[in-house]
């Protein structure tokens, strides 16, 4: 028997030695997790007993792996692992994505059935215990902490306690954790994404673009750039895409890839965002493209544009609207919007002009500040609750403005989800009662000076009653449930907005454009000039009442593909002759919606805009210099190239003016071809 004992042990033993080659368990305790003692590490480089090489790094990335380590007293480095498997030293990082703006962050790290979390005893293995706030896990380099309720611990190592890995408030106290990672990103090194300047026109002798990435201070080992997939020589920070010169419409893709480390052993990798080229042989006076919901696959704006000038024959929108929920999860801070998603949607608009409406899931003053340094009509100081954020007739869009130059037809009033918010305490509320006074001062100045601008007012959230509405519908024409979803779907006093818009709809031309229900599997709502709208007054008592419109209602198109019935629609809407075209277009088929609406009042441009086309043509030669004006902040979001660059991309607006005259006609028929074929 003892033979046999000793056999099993010398058995164990070999085991052990061939899962840990590198390292030796260097204490064992009642903790769930132990200490491992590394043996190869390096340059910030750690080789474990596979023989992988796993890199310093100094965040979270989604979805990814990662060994965690802490110094003894002796200076070595010991791995976390699980103390009844110390095999399981790789943990598995993930959040939860797919949740409410209003839902707790959660996030894990795991492996297989273990889970490190928090305990009053210490870190532990075991499932988290129900937290009624946060369950999330964070590193900024050097603490791990662990948010749980609404309390924040910090990862402490005691190698004299009998619990060698305990837990404080107090992050002067925290040991340091170092983490590893073998992802496709390490830590982040990108400071100012690759971007067009502009779009530009076929046939107009534009030269060769240039695309630039800003790095922080780094070392860069290996910069890649691939122009629709395919590498290119270029490994600099600045690359010039031949390739894409003289060039028929359409879209393209530039892409940066970089590597590269620091002087404290962090090590970098991240692709860079998708940079959109457009080319195209003019601009549609008085369009739009709108859509809602992307929640982060950017991507998709550069298929709405292939899908647009598909369907228009080589023409762009003048104007891009993007109404909210940029991010998904729980809603994001300003900062964070600004420096880390914002930049990735600069970089797919290729150019074109664009303003921003926040979400559920945004921050209202990241959309404002957005908004206001595209400078095209936006006060400087924009609240974060929204208001005008485009004006066709400024004089902001006839100086700095590209694409939207041709929307002088135009005037755009945004109205960001954090208006629809009133907080008493730990009660939320979701009200347009702070709304509906900014709303009507709106209206009653435009009315005030109009010219028979088409009045868009895009807001994230809508005004009918889900479910009541008749044509509250699903994806598959289905009925919904009545009041479907919670007050943010049902906003409170959304009737006495409506009635506020209806009293001007007689004397003006008013859209109002919205998303957010695709999470209630609403789709394709649509009402105008006569329908029927029923809103709620007050969500509490399910209380509602109806009004016949005098405007246009509908879903500005849920973009992303990721939640509900979301599926790639998004909105192109046109000055048509007599009508407005509403357009819902998808970018995954050729299916469209069309929909005309009668323009009550022609547009006609104030006597001071009259110009001549030699002015116009003039006013059109933005130089790069000027081009550089839509900035963010020291730190968040680049949309221009490097201020050292003075040779700017031809946009081809210098040609809009001959070209207007001539392919309008021929576009517009066009268009009314496809229509008779549908």
């Amino acid at each position: 028997m003892r033979r046999i004992r000793s056999a099993l042990f010398l058995i164990l033993l070999i085991f052990v030695n061939a899962v840990c080659l590198t390292f030796s368990v260097a204490s064992v305790s009642a903790d769930d997790v132990v200490l491992i003692t590394v043996q190869n590490e390096s340059d910030g480089i750690l080789i474990p007993a596979d023989g992988q090489e796993w890199y310093r790094v100094n965040r979270f990335e989604d979805n990814q792996s990662y060994i965690f380590s802490v110094r003894n007293p002796a200076g070595q480095q010991m791995m976390l692992a699980a103390a009844d498997d110390a095999s399981k030293y790789i943990w598995y990082y993930s959040r939860s994505n797919m949740t409410t703006s209003t839902a707790p962050r959660i996030s894990t790290l795991s492996y297989g059935r273990y889970s490190l979390s928090y305990s009053s005893r210490g870190l532990a293995t075991h499932s988290s215990y129900y937290q009624d706030g946060d369950s999330a896990w964070d590193y900024d380099g050097k603490l791990l902490s662990y948010h749980g309720g609404s309390s924040v611990f910090y990862l402490q190592y005691k190698p004299e306690s009998d619990v060698q890995l305990t837990f404080t408030r107090n992050p002067a106290e925290a040991s340091e954790i170092i983490a590893y990672s073998r992802g496709e990103t390490l830590s982040r090194c990108i400071i100012r994404q690759p971007a067009a300047e502009s779009y530009v026109t076929e046939g107009s002798g534009y030269p060769a673009p240039e695309f630039y990435v800003g790095l922080s201070d780094v070392t860069a080992d290996r910069i890649e750039w691939f122009v629709n997939g395919r590498r290119q020589s270029c490994t600099a920070q600045s690359f010039t895409a031949e390739m894409l010169a003289n060039q028929p419409a359409g879209v393209h893709r530039v892409q940066c890839r970089v590597e590269a480390h620091d002087s404290r052993g962090l090590h970098y990798r991240e692709q860079s965002a998708e940079a959109t080229f457009v080319i195209a042989k003019g601009v549609i006076p008085d369009s739009v493209l709108t859509f809602s919901d992307i929640h982060e696959e950017y991507f998709l704006i550069g298929q709405a544009f292939e899908r647009v000038l598909a369907e228009t024959g080589g023409y762009l929108p003048a104007l891009v609207i993007c109404t909210g929920d940029f991010v998904y999860g729980p809603t994001v801070d300003r900062d964070t919007e600004l420096n880390r998603y914002f930049p990735q949607i600069v970089s797919q608009l290729g150019g074109l002009d664009a303003v921003f409406v926040a979400g559920n899931h945004d921050s209202g003053e990241a959309a404002s500040v957005m908004s206001a340094a595209a400078n095209l009509g936006a006060a400087k100081n924009l609240p974060a609750k929204g208001g005008v954020i485009f004006d066709g007739e400024s004089e902001a869009v006839k100086k700095n403005g590209k694409s939207s130059r041709n929307a002088a037809g135009i005037i755009v009033y945004g109205i960001n989800f954090d208006a629809a918010i009133q907080k008493n305490g730990s009660n939320v509320l979701y009200t347009y009662q702070n709304v509906i006074g900014d709303v009507k001062h709106f209206l009653e100045t435009v009315a005030a000076d109009y010219h028979g601008e088409l009045v868009v007012i895009s807001a994230h959230s809508g005004m009918h009653v889900i479910g009541m509405q008749p044509e509250s519908r699903s994806y598959y024409q289905t009925p919904l449930s009545e009041w479907l979803g919670e007050n943010m779907y049902n906003v409170d006093l959304s009737y006495e907005l409506a009635q506020t818009i209806n009293r001007y709809a007689d004397d003006m031309d008013i859209m109002f454009l919205f998303g957010h229900d695709h999470s209630r599997n609403e789709a394709e709502m649509l009402l105008t000039d006569g329908d029927t709208l029923i809103s709620p007054r007050h969500y509490a008592n399910r209380s509602s009442e109806s009004q016949t419109l005098h405007f246009t209602y509908a879903h500005a198109g849920y973009l992303s593909s990721v939640i509900g019935c979301a599926d790639h629609a998004f909105t192109f809407l046109y000055r048509n002759g007599d009508s407005f075209s509403l357009d819902l277009l998808r970018t995954t088929d050729q299916r469209v919606r069309h929909t005309d609406i009668p323009v009550k009042h022609p547009y006609e441009a104030p006597a001071a805009a009259e110009t001549t086309a030699a002015t116009t043509a003039q006013t059109a030669a933005v130089s790069a210099e000027e081009l550089q004006t839509t900035t963010v902040s020291a730190a968040a979001v680049q949309t221009t190239a490097p201020a050292e660059k003075t040779d700017g991309l031809h946009t081809g607006d210098d040609l809009y003016i001959l070209l207007a005259a001539s392919a309008i006609p021929v576009l517009l028929l066009i268009l009314s071809r496809k229509r008779r074929l549908q």
